[in-house]
Formats: structure tokens, sequence, C-alpha cells
């Protein structure tokens, strides 16, 4: 019964670091498209669809082409541009609209 025990402890040892491998790079994988979407849809960073009508943009563009949305605030006390969702001026420190 020794030799039985030893094969079915193996078979079970080594199904559960397969499975362990494999759930491993399911997380890993989920994990790397998860910040990624993240870092897409940070808030400062150039966007390329429009917020309002999800016409594609090009990326230094300040107007959407397809509706006119503005796609940057401008700071009311230096007049730097940033791009939308940007929530101080890295210029004066001045709060953007």
């Amino acid at each position: 019964m020794g030799i039985m025990d030893d094969a079915l402890g193996n078979i079970v040892n080594r199904t559960k670091d397969s499975l362990s491998y494999k759930a491993g790079d399911l997380i890993t994988g989920s994990a790397i498209k998860g910040v990624g979407k993240l870092a897409g849809k940070a808030k400062g960073t150039p966007q390329d669809k429009c917020p309002k009508c999800k016409a594609k943009l090009e990326p230094d563009a300040k107007f959407c082409p397809a509706c006119g949305q503005a796609l940057v605030v401008t700071c009311t006390k230096c007049n730097a541009a940033y791009p939308l969702g940007t929530k101080f001026c890295k210029q004066c420190g001045g709060k953007l609209a």
C-alpha cells in the first residue's frame, strides 16, 4: 500500500503545482491587463477618444474635430494648457476649472 500512497501523493502534488502555476499566470496576466487599462484612463494623459462624442482624436488635438469639445484646460493665472482632467497647474499651482 505504501507504493500506491507515494504514487498518488506524487500525482496530487504535480497536479497542484501545475494548477498553481497556471493560476499564477492567469492572475498575473489579469493584473497586467488591469494596470494597462487604468494607465490609459489616468487623468491628465492624452486621450484617444473624445469624452463627449467618442470620436477618434489625434494625440496633440486641443478640440475634437467631430463635435468641437475642448480637450484642454487653461490656467487662468498663467495661461498654461493641460489635458482635460488635470486638476492643478504645474507652473503656478493654481486650481484648473
